[in-house]
């Protein structure tokens, strides 16, 4: 648990909580901790360098990635996921709450998973004001989190709209991240349209990806009928034909 000493009272609530987190994380594939630091009202963290592109870039600059492709992403995602949520310490688990293309960095083969402005301990009893700094930063940030498909392109009833966004997002809990994961796995495959009238219709059926992978993404897009857990999403993304 955070201990409030004389050292940190300069820090924000929210900054503080973002540094208790990422000192607590061993996970490889989080560029780690090194140091943070304040410049009057400017709070900064300093962690290991990683060379390589965000997701967002690489799909901005006009890669296209084969379904695949995509799935091998969502593997590296879904162990990093595990390796947050199951820590072999269960006080450390956190939930990132902000997965997007952005926050996905590609080097060499290996995903590393940044920003963890918006996470949070699964267990609040982490961090005092883990409820309070929640309801804050849900409405103001983790509500402009949405999909390149839904916000910039596509009108239709593909990617859940902004209700669903606010409560899936803001949830502390591992269905946050799931539902990020499947909102990424359909952004991955934005640069396969080329026709722009097809982004009025429904993702999957103008995507052309195999009857097995739109299920499984479907299912990490949904509020009733979705995984439990990253490890579950795992086992059955490997087990697809």
């Amino acid at each position: 648990m955070f201990n409030n000493t004389e050292e940190n009272h300069d820090f924000s609530p929210c900054f503080q909580l973002e540094k208790e987190i990422l000192e607590r994380i061993t996970c490889k594939r989080v560029p780690s901790f090194i140091e943070s630091f304040s410049l009057g009202d400017v709070y900064c963290i300093v962690q290991e360098y990683i060379p390589g592109w965000p997701l967002s870039y690489l799909i901005d600059t006009g890669c296209r990635f084969s379904e695949q492709e995509v799935r091998n992403i969502l593997v590296k995602l879904f162990t990093i996921l595990t390796e947050l949520h199951c820590p072999l310490a269960k006080e450390n688990a956190v939930i990132h709450r902000d997965i997007r293309l952005s926050n996905l960095l590609l080097n060499k083969g290996e995903l590393y998973l940044v920003d963890f402005g918006l996470a949070r301990f699964f267990d609040p009893l982490q961090f005092s004001l883990c409820h309070d700094l929640a309801e804050t930063a849900s409405s103001e940030n983790a509500l402009k989190i949405v999909s390149h498909f839904h916000s910039e392109r596509m009108k239709g009833q593909n990617i859940p709209g902004y209700e669903t966004y606010s409560q899936l997002r803001g949830e502390i809990s591992p269905r946050s991240d799931l539902f990020g994961a499947g909102v990424v796995a359909v952004d991955l495959f934005i640069n396969h349209v080329e026709d722009e009238t097809q982004f009025e219709l429904p993702w999957e059926k103008v995507l052309n990806l195999s009857d097995s992978f739109v299920s499984f993404i479907k299912r990490l897009l949904s509020r009733s009928d979705g995984f439990e857990t990253s490890k579950e999403a795992l086992e059955y993304l490997e087990s697809l034909p």
